[in-house]
């Protein structure tokens, strides 16, 4: 039996998952309006669609690996607040963190202990988190906190401030209104109006994430960004572009990588998602 075929089914209601979105700008901040994405039901949808995988040989991406390796504890336990799928933990897990999976999502809870029985997964909430205070090395949010509203999002910052260790380490990653995305705003390049859709997620400038970070009692540490293909294809929505882009990654792994991770003034510029590490003052 495969990894997949072992995987607890899901039913996938469509009508949570539209193809179709809007995205307006709302002051210093994009608005993505497509499906409330704040239940376990609609993840568990989600991760029907990308299931965990047991990826003997997938390793920590260049993504995090930098600012990880400096600054994450290995002293302690990490805790992964809405690990989804749970590949991308399990990729920390290999790269030598003890790490724990915590999501709301039941059915996905289960489907990563099913391929991974010796990996440590917990059914939580990251608003109201099942740790003591003081206890975590660490705390990973990767493009989480987005999908909550601003009162909501603060609960969830003071959470992770609540469990960290004095000196513990958060890294914790949104969606990113980066200079590309502020000068198609400037050109009148987004929606103009939501089309009733629900809301989604949030892009966050650099600023607006790390001052909401602080706010939280959290030292932001260092920022970066990632995913310039991304960043480039979603906001300049021309085939061209995108075709450009995949030639580019097509003459060879050298160029390709240097796409996966370009200098750090492109990624600050272009990229589709931003990196806080922040922690815990002692």
């Amino acid at each position: 039996m495969s990894q997949a075929a072992s995987i607890p089914a899901v039913s996938v209601d469509a009508s949570r998952m539209p193809a179709q979105a809007a995205t307006v700008v709302r002051g210093d901040r994009l608005v993505m309006h497509r499906a409330a994405a704040d239940t376990p039901a609609y993840w568990d949808a989600v991760w029907n669609s990308d299931p965990p995988r047991r990826a003997p040989n997938e390793y920590l991406t260049r993504w995090y690996r930098a600012l990880s390796e400096r600054y994450l504890p290995k002293d302690g336990l990490i805790v992964e607040a809405g690990c989804g799928n749970g590949n991308i933990m399990r990729t920390f897990a290999r790269a030598g963190w003890r790490i724990e999976g915590l999501d709301f999502a039941d059915r996905t809870i289960a489907a990563n202990k099913a391929i991974d029985p010796e990996g440590s997964y917990r059914r939580g909430d990251v608003r109201a988190m099942p740790y003591e205070g003081n206890s975590l090395a660490g705390y990973i949010s990767l493009g989480v906190i987005e999908h909550f509203s601003d009162e909501v999002r603060a609960g969830i910052l003071q959470e992770c401030h609540r469990c960290l260790r004095p000196g513990g380490v958060a890294l914790i990653t949104t969606p990113y209104f980066s200079p590309i995305r502020a000068m198609r705003a400037r050109m009148g390049g987004f929606d103009t109006d939501a089309g009733g859709m629900p809301f989604y997620q949030y892009f966050f400038t650099r600023k607006d994430l790390s001052t909401q970070v602080q706010s939280a009692g959290l030292q932001v540490l260092a920022t970066d960004a990632y995913d310039i293909y991304k960043g480039i294809k979603d906001t300049l929505p021309r085939p061209i572009i995108k075709r450009s882009l995949d030639r580019f990654k097509a003459f060879g792994k050298p160029t390709s990588r240097w796409l996966h991770h370009p200098p750090k003034w492109i990624r600050n510029t272009c990229g589709h998602m931003q990196i806080v590490m922040a922690a815990k003052p002692n």
